[in-house]
């Protein structure tokens, strides 16, 4: 680039800087932020729901033909599924990359071809995602009952948050779904002489609406119709059955009618509220979550002033924004921090507060790039990308040219303008060339792919734009400030301290270069030793990201009533409640009417919600908070348990479809077998330190009343198999016949035996069955009824069924801990021929992320190679940069050690910062050693020892403002600083390895090397 034509347009250049800063600003405030990335795959469900059928039913005759019907859908990774007491979930997940929209049209057209049995019905999840519910409300009373609050819920407060632009879905926990429902008393059917089956088709055919067409009347025309809709009990209750005798038999003869509810197949607590209701709000997949929490916030306000009667109102006890704003008030403080030690370091080095400021200058200029490119690709900022900055790293270029260009200034060797174009390029390559190679350093993150390629794809996205604009504003703002801030003539002064440190570096440099060997042969000590101290690094996925709750799974045996899950919850929400750390505790016990959650009453999951960070009492903190629960919960008998937290529980289900951090699955087809592998599986897990909430997904051991129909008795009395389900489905399962339309209200009408007749195994034996010769035999006649064993659950995987053991990794890493599970479980599990072990969650995604690493960084290495024999035209001097690599690598690993932190994904994203880093600062020295060279008569010695001294301030500067711009990322922990901490931590630890190798060794290394070829010419 010609500097002399960037100076003839100085004025135009600050123009234009100032319209990208504008548009940066712009671009910026219309990104979405997010507090926790969307790391969960693409998966769309596939909901079945049959009231009344069994586990193996479900997945006979829904589960398996569903996923036969979606095999053939383009673009799957995976099918899961899982069966259960009317319920069957197969969730299709899709390979990265596919578009949300076509997966679920080809989804939808697919099941529509699926022929389902009679009285199931099929539905699509929501479009949204494992880290899509934005918001948690409760709908409160004084004084409604919880049947009240779920029709409130069901029908006003559904229907007006679902119109709220960029919701998918609410989905509804908890509550009493009104039904209506006709108990027909004991005895009274063969009283008056009526069958089940009239009465069903009686009911059914009493609540209908019918068309006449149209009439003309004179000039005008009447719409005919015939008004047949059931509206009040006492429509039901005289609903004609039959005529016997001349008499009418009616409903309200044979049964009362009554208001009541569906099965229960779920509950919803909150603090001292024991039976209530729960909205969950579902962000629509890839839109702005605070501005849709904005407009719901916004909607619900309208709901609880105009929409709700007085004295019900939304309660809101989760939002994203209060995690999204914890957060952010940590990156502010971070990047606050951050460019206060780049400004004091720019200060401090180059003795001028406008020259400080205006290298400054680049930093928002630059983000400016950043961040328009962002908006225009679509990439949304998520705090990982905006806390791991490194402005250090940014206003390196700048460093580089205004350095050197105040060095001419200093010397007062030539004018302004001379300085400036002379200053500018000499270090215009080495420059470019360097930036160049920090961007390759980071393009690593554009491919990764997986969990952690969408966490720190933004962040390459962000620090790659940056660095590109850093190298145009070097070359074009930078010199066109200088001739502003500087007069023609004006003095320069190096600062004193650089003076001083120039006289001790200058003769100890003499010294070391004396002595090869020696200086050699040590760095090659400490780098093994440091690798040897490598070997004791634990290893990890990523760092957890705090989200200021917990959320803990309780899990009771698979047979447990609703009623005993209830009495248990209100004792662990009392417990729960008297934590210090804690604020508000709401529960979900069973699952919704929706049935997205497939689980059982079982199964309890706890809301934890802290208290705001500058709150919470002094010495209290997660960490006791789970010793305390723990000594508690391992109290109670009979109960599993599993800590977590509310997005990071969904997410990992999403990805392994195991409700646990980590899991291992046995394939195979026997359910039996499943389980006792499944036992021995995790009494080995158990013999491993740090595993813990350890349990197994059982899948047997769920009591069944089986009516098993004998056709040839059927036969003999002219009964059909329809009529013995009927009388199972309807009588015993009150399954609804017809629906109730109250204006815009739509309420099921069920049949049901009086309880007493149906509430133990001889009572239903004794049913009366109609015979098509107006006789009644009783069921036993006709049909076997016995209580057997039966599955709970079946989960199946790529059309195999298999069983999940779940784990929890804490006081050890993860690597270590699940590597000795590993070889405790092939040493004593040996499993039967058509059965296989797999490991899943975490640790498997670590493992797929560290093979790619493997391949990733060499091909990285080898690109950095290319363009450092481009910068340098030969092999020699390249690898002698390239040097650099495993040295800067030292400090990297010591200060993790030093720590306690693990190698995790992010600790190795740092090191490929560091890499780009620590080569850049090589390439600045050797680049003008070389030129140095090319213009000095002096040894190569002492060339080498006056281009390092020379060279020292630019390389120590953007050395400390590498590691200074992350310090503040470094020490924080703060909320929302976890997943950037181990990067910002090897970054400063490795640049102070860096800046003494590059200062101290690499000086010695090249003179070696330049000497002994001399020697050999």
């Amino acid at each position: 680039m010609n500097i002399n034509d960037v100076l003839k347009r100085r004025l135009l250049i600050v123009f234009l800087s100032i319209g990208l800063l504008a548009a940066g600003i712009t671009s910026f405030l219309k990104l979405p932020l997010q507090a926790y990335p969307g790391v969960a795959p693409l998966t769309v469900q596939a909901i079945s729901q049959w009231p009344g059928a069994s586990t193996a039913q479900i997945e006979q005759q829904i589960t398996i033909p569903v996923e036969n019907a979606l095999a053939g859908v383009p673009g799957v990774q995976v099918f899961r599924s899982v069966s259960l007491f009317g319920l069957s979930v197969v969730t299709v997940k899709f390979k990265e990359g596919e578009d949300s929209f076509k997966a679920r049209q080809l989804i939808n057209s697919y099941l529509n071809n699926l022929t389902l049995p009679a009285g199931a019905s099929i539905a699509m999840s929501p479009d949204s995602d494992a880290t899509g519910e934005i918001m948690r409300f409760a709908v409160t009373s004084e004084y409604a009952s919880p049947m009240q609050l779920k029709t409130f819920m069901d029908y006003e407060v559904y229907k007006e948050l679902k119109h709220v632009q960029g919701i998918s879905d609410i989905s509804a926990f908890g509550g009493q779904t009104r039904q209506y429902q006709i108990i027909i008393k004991p005895g009274s059917l063969q009283a008056k002489n009526v069958t089940l089956q009239q009465l069903i088709d009686a009911v059914t055919n009493s609540n209908t609406n019918v068309g006449g067409g149209l009439l003309p009347v004179g000039e005008q025309q009447l719409v005919v119709r015939g008004v047949g809709l059931l509206q009040t009990i006492d429509d039901m209750q005289r609903i004609v059955i039959a005529v016997n005798n001349g008499v009418p038999v009616r409903v309200g003869d044979i049964a009362e009618v009554r208001i009541g509810h569906t099965l229960r197949q779920g509950m919803f607590q909150y603090q001292d509220v024991n039976d209530g209701v729960e909205g969950i709000v579902l962000l629509r997949r890839g839109e702005n979550a605070s501005e849709v929490l904005d407009r719901v916030k916004l909607k619900i306000k309208e709901i609880n002033t105009s929409i709700l009667p007085p004295g019900i109102d939304i309660f809101p006890f989760y939002d994203r924004q209060v995690l999204l704003d914890i957060t952010l008030e940590t990156v502010k403080h971070t990047l606050f921090f951050g460019i206060s030690l780049v400004l004091i370091i720019l200060y401090i080095f180059l003795g001028n507060f406008r020259a400080a400021a205006v290298v400054a200058a680049v930093i928002p200029l630059a983000l400016c790039v950043s961040f328009f490119n962002m908006d225009q690709f679509k990439v949304p900022a998520n705090l990982i990308s905006l806390g791991a900055i490194d402005f250090g790293v940014i206003v390196d270029a700048a460093v580089i040219v205004m350095e050197n260009v105040m060095r001419h200034l200093e010397e007062r060797n030539s004018k302004l303008k001379q300085s400036i174009v002379l200053g500018t390029s000499e270090v215009q390559r080495a420059m470019v060339f360097s930036t160049g190679i920090i961007i390759t350093a980071y393009s690593p993150l554009f491919l990764m792919g997986g969990v952690e390629g969408i966490i720190f794809r933004p962040m390459a996205f962000t620090m790659g734009f940056a660095l590109l604009a850093s190298i145009i504003l070097s070359l074009t703002f930078v010199p066109a400030m200088i001739s502003y801030i500087f007069k023609e003539g004006g003095e320069h002064h190096p600062p004193k301290f650089v003076d001083k440190m120039l006289s001790v570096y200058k003769p100890f440099l003499r010294w070391l270069v004396d002595r090869p060997k020696q200086v050699i042969f040590t760095a090659i000590g400490l780098l093994l030793f440091t690798i040897l101290g490598a070997t004791q690094l634990g290893t990890e996925f990523l760092p957890t990201l705090e989200e200021n709750n917990m959320w803990i799974r309780v899990t009771l045996p698979n047979t447990v009533d609703l009623k005993y899950s209830v009495e248990l919850s209100n004792q662990l929400r009392e417990e729960f409640k008297k934590q210090p750390e804690v604020e508000f505790v709401s529960v979900q016990i069973g699952r919704p009417d929706d049935g997205t959650d497939p689980t059982g009453v079982f199964n309890m999951e706890y809301g934890l919600y802290f208290k705001a960070p500058q709150d919470m009492p002094a010495g209290a903190g997660k960490k006791h908070l789970v010793k305390r629960l723990e000594k508690y919960l391992d109290e109670l008998p009979g109960v599993d348990y599993t800590f977590s937290q509310y997005i990071q529980d969904n997410v990992n289900e999403a990805l392994s479809g195991v409700k646990g951090e980590n899991s291992v699955k046995i394939f195979g087809n026997d359910l039996d077998v499943l389980d006792q592998q499944a036992r021995d599986v995790i009494r080995q897990l158990r013999k491993v330190h740090g595993i813990v909430d350890e349990g197994i997904f059982t899948e047997l051991g769920q009591p069944t009343l089986s009516v098993d129909i004998d056709r040839e008795k059927c036969a003999r009395f002219g009964i059909n198999v329809s009529d013995i389900q009927n009388l199972v489905a309807y009588s015993i399962g009150g399954a609804a016949v017809t629906n109730v339309l109250e204006n815009e209200k739509t309420f099921g009408l069920a049949i049901r035996l009086k309880k007493d007749s149906r509430d133990s195994l001889e009572s239903i034996e004794n049913l009366l069955v109609d015979t098509p010769d107006g006789n009644r035999i009783p069921l036993t006649m006709v049909a076997k009824v016995a209580v057997t064993d039966g599955p709970f659950y079946i989960y199946r995987e790529s059309g195999r069924r298999y069983i999940a053991i779940k784990f929890s990794v804490r006081g050890t890493d993860l690597g270590s801990a699940v590597q000795e599970a590993q070889r405790l479980v092939d040493k004593n599990i040996s499993l039967p021929n058509g059965y296989r072990i797999t490991w899943d969650g975490q640790f498997n995604q670590m493992k797929i992320a560290q093979k790619k690493l493997m391949m990733i960084v060499p091909l990285t290495l080898l690109a950095i190679a290319l363009l450092l024999y481009s910068a340098f035209g030969n092999f020699r001097d390249a690898l002698v940069v390239l040097l650099n690599v495993p040295f800067a690598a030292i400090g990297g690993i010591l200060i993790l050690l030093i720590t306690g932190e693990t190698f995790s994904i992010s600790a190795g994203i740092g090191f490929l910062s560091l890499f780009g880093i620590a080569i850049q600062d090589g390439v600045i020295l050797i680049s003008y050693i070389n030129k140095l060279a090319k213009s000095d008569h002096h040894s190569i010695k002492e060339t080498i020892i006056e281009g390092a001294s020379l060279r020292m301030r630019p390389v120590l500067m953007t050395a400390l403002l590498a590691g200074l711009g992350l310090l503040p990322a470094a020490i924080s922990h703060a909320i929302g600083s976890e997943a950037q901490r181990p990067l910002a931590l090897v970054i400063v630890g490795g640049m102070v390895s860096t800046t003494l190798l590059t200062l101290l060794v690499l000086p010695v290394l090249y003179a070696w090397i330049r000497t002994r070829e001399q020697s050999r010419h």
